[in-house]
């Protein structure tokens, strides 16, 4: 699949910061931080995602392509528009736009990278896990995946499995090497 490739060289970059701010806030802030602060070429880690700083759907074609033919298709046509709406700040409305996108193709793993973001943002951990969870299953290969679900379990205080997901994201693509140590 497209998305394992890509997956592979973008992803996201959060840490539960200790902030004054909300668990959702500090998500958004240390991800913008991060995307700021990385080295030149390093690929933007939160492109074409919930958290995508630059909100440019136009950019995301190989993985966000409604013009592609059959299911996969239909469902980049529901992703953007999730993705558009979660840039709105109307996650309701991105997680059933996903949802869509995961009833034409149940195992499109950026379909589900995406609702548990989307989630994440809600403050409802658990069901943001779960998306990761079925991320992983249907894109193994894809580090951003590893990486954000070890985000997730971080902040819900697993560091064992927060550091099990970080080192295969790590074994997967070197790159979040700079990011997880």
């Amino acid at each position: 699949m497209a998305e394992d490739t890509i997956a592979d060289s973008a992803g996201i970059v959060v840490t539960g910061a200790r902030a004054r701010k909300s668990s959702t806030e500090n998500l958004v802030v240390t991800a913008q931080r991060r995307s700021a602060a990385k080295p030149a070429g390093r690929g933007d880690w939160n492109a074409c995602t919930v958290n995508d700083p630059n909100q440019r759907l136009g950019a995301c074609r190989t993985l966000v392509d409604p013009a592609a033919s059959g299911p996969n298709g239909r469902a980049a046509a529901h992703i953007a528009d999730g993705l558009s709406l979660a840039w709105q700040g109307n996650f309701d409305g991105a997680i059933a736009a996903f949802d869509q996108a995961i009833s034409v193709s149940p195992r499109h793993a950026f379909a589900y990278l995406n609702r548990g973001l989307a989630f994440a943002h809600k403050g409802e951990l658990k069901r943001a896990i779960a998306d990761l969870d079925q991320a992983v299953r249907y894109a193994p290969n894809a580090a951003r995946n590893y990486y954000n679900r070890s985000l997730l379990w971080r902040q819900r205080g697993d560091a064992g499995r927060a550091e099990a997901d970080e080192a295969r994201a790590v074994d997967l693509d070197q790159r979040y090497e700079a990011v997880v140590r």
